[in-house]
């Protein structure tokens, strides 16, 4: 049962209601990615990609235990094309991207731009759905901790991987298309 009266008068509308809960779940988060990019920039390693990977992932598996559902839904968001550039944009994800931006340049070290933004794409489908299953799997901290290990890897080397196209220059990113649904 829907109650989109309800929805409105608190959020205003679904974007408002989607809003809130990450502005509400992200902020640990994101206080946790900010006081390891500190850390990084204070020790001159802003271009180390496995730290700056790890310090976009560590704090959200750190959250697990107390995400409920939250990861699920970012998930479910993120098979939604239009939804994740405009939750981006938002301060919620500012910690977030400045991560995003850092891998973007260690890319864009050694692939075309077009590349880089289809590998960004593949890497947040990867961490959404690893964290959706961490959450699911409820498998504990040391499981959360060895997972969280191979899911830094294997992000850092998606942006490090050279172009195995033949024409790298050539590629142009797919971006799926959008399709409005009616409700009734």
């Amino acid at each position: 049962m829907r109650n989109t009266g309800a929805v409105a008068y608190h959020f205003g509308d679904k974007a408002g209601l989607i809003r809130a809960i990450i502005d509400d779940r992200q902020a640990q988060i994101d206080k946790g990615v900010r006081r390891q990019l500190a850390e990084l920039e204070q020790q001159g390693r802003l271009d180390d990609l496995r730290a700056v990977c790890e310090a976009g992932i560590q704090p959200a598996v750190e959250e697990i235990p107390e995400s409920g559902h939250y990861f699920r839904f970012l998930a479910q968001l993120d098979r939604h094309p239009q939804a994740i550039p405009e939750l981006q944009a938002s301060d919620a994800f500012k910690s977030m991207m400045r991560i995003l931006k850092l891998q973007d340049e260690a890319a864009r070290r050694h692939l075309p731009a077009a590349l880089v933004e289809h590998r960004r794409r593949f890497a947040t489908h990867l961490v959404f759905a690893a964290l959706a299953d961490l959450e699911a799997a409820n498998a504990g901290r040391e499981a959360n901790e060895v997972v969280m290990a191979d899911l830094i890897g294997c992000v850092a080397a998606l942006y490090s991987a050279p172009a195995w196209t033949p024409k790298p220059e050539a590629f142009q990113p797919s971006v799926p298309a959008t399709r409005s649904r009616r409700r009734k």
